[in-house]
């Protein structure tokens, strides 16, 4: 036989929900955004290229967000990347770079477009990723056919900052629970 108390008391935290709400992660007054091409303040040209690319790709992927022309759009996107920061982490005794860490920096704001004010207000981000590069400690690759220095992939570790940095953008787009 079940107790009334206890039964009544299960049937409004059932009722209640728990106070858990169904809502977006992002604001639902804002349904597109313009990116703007990220500006590069580094040394090295081109980077703001891929960086502006994982972005768009991360929001493409996690958000609701549609992308308009800028005179369309609810928002805004822009930044600039701040800082590269590359080095060999680890070098075999041949002079081969066996793990690359790459430090990646960039300032970005999130604006409305039709108030100008701030969704998400200027912050800078840093991400760092350490990867092995795909040449072995020998200099052969993974049939066993020599791979000379000047083939081993440079731009992977920073493809991949970029893409993390992109995850941690859009994470800093949502609502602040």
């Amino acid at each position: 036989m079940i107790k009334p108390l206890p039964a009544l008391l299960l049937v409004c935290l059932v009722a209640a929900g728990c106070g858990y709400r169904a809502q977006s992660l992002y604001r639902e007054d804002i349904r597109t955004v313009y990116v703007e091409g990220f500006d590069n303040q580094t040394f090295r040209r081109g980077l703001e290229v891929p960086l502006t690319r994982a972005l768009q790709e991360e929001l493409r992927q996690r958000t609701p967000l549609v992308f308009v022309p800028r005179q369309e759009a609810d928002s805004v996107l822009s930044g600039e990347l701040v800082a590269v920061e590359e080095d060999a982490h680890i070098i075999s005794r041949r002079g081969r770079i066996l793990l690359q860490r790459v430090r990646v920096t960039v300032r970005f704001r999130w604006q409305d477009a039709l108030t100008g004010d701030a969704i998400v207000p200027e912050q800078t981000v840093t991400e760092m990723v350490r990867l092995p590069t795909e040449v072995a400690e020998a200099g052969l690759d993974v049939s066993g056919t020599p791979v000379p220095a000047d083939l081993i992939p440079q731009e992977a570790p920073v493809e991949e900052a970029f893409r993390r940095l992109a995850e941690r953008l859009v994470e800093r787009m949502q609502h602040s629970w």
